[in-house]
């Protein structure tokens, strides 16, 4: 197959580079008035999809790997699709791609089985995602890595305060790898453990005053993902670890 990817950031670089080694005729550029082959994929910002598909030349079929902007931004053509990547893209290419799943949207059945037949070229699990369903899938995404992140800063930053964050893989690796398996295994209805599950106001107040102390910006991120566990507890305990952390319950 021949393929033309169309902005060559850390996305499209990725695509590029996994298409070549499934033996596809892959080429990345930035000019859209020259895209041409089988399959253009847009891998440019969402703001800019509408306006790079008004460029490319009709013809192949047109796929974005965004997970949040409507087939129609492609434009009024008979051949397009979504292939959306779940996997966080690191800078420097390389085949980061293997495993993880591609949602595929598209305009048609016949477009549809080719986007699904590249994303297993691609080493991806297709799955197909009804175009009313979006952009919830991308948004699930989100939640799971970006916003996931800020946990994960707190907990290093913390780790730097005790003077260990030299084995911070070591320390904390098992304990967050444990934590996500438990969560995927259990489906929204996640039972988190620690002190605002066991509605222990006490640790928590402890906590609190430690940080306080030693870094409040960490204190206030303490505060506030903890709240975010309240909904997930039994009552009684939120009550408790709501009055620990000075939130309404």
């Amino acid at each position: 197959m021949r393929i033309t990817v169309i902005g060559p950031g850390r996305a499209g670089t990725t695509i590029d580079e996994a298409a070549r080694a499934a033996g596809h005729a892959s080429r990345l550029t930035r000019d859209a008035a020259v895209a041409d082959g089988d399959v253009v994929i847009l891998a440019v910002p969402d703001a800019a999809v509408a306006e790079v598909a008004r460029a490319v030349p009709l013809g192949p079929a047109l796929g974005t790997l965004s997970g949040s902007v409507p087939l129609a931004d492609l434009g009024p053509r008979e051949r397009v699709f979504c292939l959306h990547p779940m996997q966080t893209i690191q800078p420097g290419g390389g085949l980061q791609l293997t495993g993880c799943t591609a949602g595929i949207t598209a305009s048609d059945a016949a477009t549809a089985e080719l986007a699904r037949g590249l994303a297993a070229d691609l080493g991806m699990h297709p799955v197909d995602v009804p175009e009313a369903s979006r952009p919830l899938p991308h948004l699930a995404c989100v939640f799971a890595s970006n916003l996931v992140l800020p946990a994960l800063a707190a907990a290093l930053r913390t780790l730097e305060l005790a003077g260990l964050e030299h084995d911070r893989a070591a320390l904390l690796g098992p304990l967050a790898h444990r934590a996500l398996d438990n969560a995927l295994a259990d489906g929204a209805r996640v039972r988190p453990t620690g002190p605002v599950a066991r509605g222990d106001a006490g640790t928590l107040a402890a906590h609190r005053a430690v940080l306080a102390a030693r870094d409040p910006d960490l204190e206030r991120a303490y505060i506030a993902l903890s709240s975010l566990l309240l909904p997930l507890v039994d009552a009684r305990s939120a009550d408790r670890a709501a009055a620990a952390l000075e939130v309404p319950a």
